[in-house]
């Protein structure tokens, strides 16, 4: 029989791996909420509530929202609880700068290690989101927007750059209602795409790279008004 304190060691394993999947799953969800509009900024979090929806305790509904803080997605409140993010203009231009930049990176690295099929799959993206475009469908065209980025992103091959990457895209969420999504720019917005592509499966990194960053330019352009 195995010793006592083995036995309590592996039942607080086994609790610690189920506590942090609960948890993941609580993260996901909120995340989720918040990318799909369910939560806007400035939502307070209702921990009882999602405890409820997701059929856990709320043990991991904290230890999630907490996760979330430090990515900057919540922010806590003294006595008030945890709410989703309120970003600034100015917090907005910095991760847009950034964001920028690592975009232009993607381009050079997707004409360095994409494939035709990759080429193919963006490509059919871009005429998925002219669809939605064209009948002034923001929700379909936000929801293919976000997949065409995930995948020039996964096209990139670079782990680390994906994390960093994604960890600047999940906070724009907060802004989801703002430039992209307003439907008089879906069809700018997607004109870049077009020529983001173009460029990729002309093999042409330096177009590729300019073309990336400068739809990001515009995206901060839409954001803030500007024509």
């Amino acid at each position: 029989m195995a010793p006592l304190h083995s036995v309590s060691f592996a039942l607080d394993e086994i609790h610690q791996r189920r506590s942090k999947t609960m948890t993941s799953i609580a993260v996901e969800a909120i995340e989720g909420m918040i990318v799909s509009g369910h939560l806007e900024a400035g939502n307070r979090i209702n921990e009882s509530l999602l405890a409820s929806q997701l059929g856990i305790s709320r043990g991991p509904i904290r230890e999630a929202c907490r996760s979330l803080e430090r990515v900057g997605l919540l922010i806590s409140k003294t006595n008030q609880g945890m709410y989703v993010r309120e970003m600034s203009e100015n917090e907005a231009r910095d991760l847009y700068e950034l964001r920028g930049a690592i975009a232009g990176l993607i381009g050079k690295l997707i004409v360095e290690r994409g494939s035709q099929d990759d080429e193919k799959r963006l490509q059919q993206l871009v005429d998925l989101m002219q669809k939605a475009a064209d009948t002034q469908n923001a929700k379909d065209y936000y929801r293919l927007n976000l997949e065409f980025h995930d995948t020039l992103v996964k096209v990139a091959r670079n782990p680390a750059l994906a994390e960093a990457y994604n960890r600047i895209v999940s906070q724009l969420h907060l802004l989801r209602k703002r430039g992209l999504v307003q439907e008089g720019s879906l069809h700018v917005s997607n004109r870049e795409h077009r020529q983001i592509v173009q460029a990729l499966v002309a093999r042409d990194a330096q177009a590729a790279s300019l073309a990336m960053e400068q739809h990001v330019g515009n995206g901060l352009a839409r954001m803030l008004g500007n024509p």
